[in-house]
């Protein structure tokens, strides 16, 4: 009853945010690599990594209203499916559904997606803490296929999925990355990105000034900044190896929060584990309203 109460609160928070995100951010942008899965919805080859993220594509074709649905419905349940996280170690439900909507306020998962639906983030990210989720429970063959469907969304997820519960057996959803790149050739990038060209080269240019400037990369994680206060030997573990996939991103790719945030479900649940009983709706509001936040890029 009490993880009913916590995602149907967490729900309700989720959406009413949601529905704010976009009253604060009308306009729709395409980016490259919307572009790209456009491309790809519409039969066009496309190059390596997006040649793996085939599934959205396949589903939603260049239709923008249902990259828009799947968007927001996946940003809708991954506060909730975070909250659900949580409660596996917290015992406070307001401490879960309070560390639910921390997702809300991280904006390289948030806001760039309201406004960016084309792009598999939201819903790759949805489905690799769902098979954590159903790996925690003992759901063993359930979170294998939610792994491997995450998988067809984006080629990384199995590694965060087996990290977010700790268990290796995750890694197995990386078969259908490796099928793909052994039966699929990828095409050439019609926007003649150097960042594809060249990633790391790209990547070390784009960070060269930034790398280590709080404000870039510290600062969107708001309250999630407490979870260095984490005690709890198994969460720390958890959010380190976490934070070093998502960091680690940074080393091949130019883009910032909207990498390092993959982190995200494990930071919430270290920054929930130690919020004080009763702080929880004031550490909540100060973090949704994060001045520092950035756009999430």
């Amino acid at each position: 009853m009490a993880l009913i109460t916590i995602a149907a609160t967490t729900s309700i928070g989720s959406l009413a945010l949601l529905g704010l995100g976009h009253y604060s951010q009308r306009e729709t942008e395409i980016s490259s690599d919307g572009d790209r899965y456009l491309t790809m919805g519409g039969g066009g080859a496309v190059p390596y990594p997006f040649m793996f993220r085939w599934l959205i594509p396949a589903l939603c074709r260049t239709s923008i209203p249902r990259w828009r649905i799947c968007t927001d419905t996946h940003l809708a349940f991954l506060p909730v499916l975070t909250a659900i996280y949580i409660a596996h170690w917290q015992a406070r439900p307001a401490a879960a559904v309070a560390g639910g909507l921390l997702i809300c306020g991280f904006p390289g998962i948030w806001r760039i997606n309201i406004r960016r639906p084309v792009l598999v983030d939201p819903a790759a990210l949805c489905w690799a803490l769902g098979a954590a989720v159903l790996s925690l429970h003992g759901m063993w063959p359930a979170a294998l296929a939610a792994a491997l469907v995450a998988a067809a969304m984006k080629e990384t997820t199995p590694i965060f999925a087996a990290c977010f519960c700790l268990n290796p057996l995750l890694l197995i959803a990386l078969a259908g990355p490796l099928v793909r790149w052994l039966s699929s050739r990828g095409g050439n990038d019609t926007h003649n990105s150097r960042a594809l060209a060249d990633p790391i080269g790209s990547a070390r240019l784009a960070h060269a000034e930034r790398l280590f400037d709080p404000a870039v990369m510290l600062a969107p994680w708001g309250v999630g900044l407490l979870a260095v206060l984490v005690d709890d030997g198994t969460i720390a573990l958890i959010v380190v190896l976490a934070l070093l996939l998502g960091y680690g991103q940074l080393f091949a790719a130019v883009n910032t929060a909207r990498l390092y945030q993959w982190a995200g479900p494990a930071v919430a649940l270290a920054a929930a584990s130690v919020l004080p009983p009763g702080w929880e709706p004031a550490a909540l509001l100060v973090h949704l309203f994060n001045p520092f936040a950035g756009g999430g890029r």
